[in-house]
């Protein structure tokens, strides 16, 4: 099928409020169907409500955004088979097993049993968690439901990965695991990512925008980000 947009995120005039504060003012930001792509900016700079608006989450008060070519407000289920989402809080259910909760949502993308066991135990291996999926997540720590979550987003294999500071609680043996998959990945999907460590943002990103107080402060070549916020 052929895709219905060059570009995995297309953002124009981009606004949000939340009461009379402005999270986001006026922001025009594209990124390509591919590569890994930096959004740095301080706390409260608008980088976590830009990648929930991409998400489906929140509601732009104004201006358009097109994720993987498709409308997140009119067609947020197309949208939501194209993307993994992995926030400062995770997506699972506590009371249920960590396989438990890829079988859930599995079952949302409309994935076959087979498939969802494939990619379940490929990604198991992966971040080495098989050991764990069949144990409640509420007895799990903080790195293994981590761990748990990255697979949850990775599971339906998204065209769009959207990940808010994705290495915290992860040990460094365990970034350096999640780091190599996205780097694997970088030529076949695209990878938007928040994190204030901004030494590996750079060396891992492809490109860079950089928010403040909710507008757009710079953006280009990640090798070329000059570290200022």
């Amino acid at each position: 099928m052929k895709p219905l947009s060059s570009h995995s995120v297309e953002a124009s005039s981009l606004t949000r409020r939340y009461g009379y504060r402005v999270a986001l003012k006026k922001v025009n930001i594209t990124f390509p169907m591919e590569g890994i792509h930096g959004l740095f900016g301080a706390n409260g700079a608008g980088k976590t409500t830009f990648l929930r608006i991409i998400a489906t989450l929140l509601r732009p008060h104004g201006g358009t955004v097109k994720v993987m070519g498709y409308d997140p407000i009119e067609e947020s289920i197309k949208v939501s088979e194209q993307i993994g989402l992995v926030g400062d809080k995770n997506l699972l259910y506590n009371e249920l097993t960590g396989y438990e909760n890829l079988e859930f949502y599995a079952g949302l993308y409309g994935m076959k049993k087979s498939q969802l066991d494939k990619n379940s135990n490929e990604l198991a291996e992966i971040f080495d968690i098989k050991n764990w999926l069949h144990e409640p997540v509420k007895i799990l720590s903080t790195g293994l439901r981590k761990r748990v979550d990255i697979i949850r987003a990775l599971l339906h294999e998204p065209k769009l990965l959207l990940l808010d500071e994705p290495f915290s609680g992860l040990d460094r043996d365990t970034t350096d695991v999640f780091k190599q998959y996205l780097e694997e990945k970088r030529n076949s999907r695209a990878v938007v990512l928040t994190t204030h460590n901004l030494q590996m943002g750079t060396e891992l990103c492809d490109s860079y925008v950089t928010l403040r107080r909710g507008e757009v402060l710079s953006s280009g070549a990640a090798s070329e980000f000059d570290g200022i916020l």
